[in-house]
């Protein structure tokens, strides 16, 4: 059930700010008991293949940071 709680912020901060933080605040409240219900049910992860992946991902992510560097005429 929704309830109405009247705070008072400065000049400068915006409805939309305010909107912005409570929204930020119930995301993470949400987050951390999917997190929590996950973890109950236990984690089967693979070290081997995630260290794979990260390795083929940071790879690929510096080859096109370094072909647009290149083009600049940075490297």
């Amino acid at each position: 059930m929704a309830r109405i709680v009247n705070i008072r912020v400065p000049k400068d901060v915006s409805e939309r700010d305010v909107i912005r933080w409570v929204a930020e605040g119930l995301s993470r409240r949400v987050a951390k008991k999917l997190v929590i219900r996950y973890l109950e049910g236990g984690i089967d992860l693979d070290l081997e293949r995630a260290l794979r992946e990260f390795e083929e991902t940071r790879n690929e992510v510096w080859k096109e940071l370094e072909e647009e560097y290149r083009r600049k005429g940075l490297l």
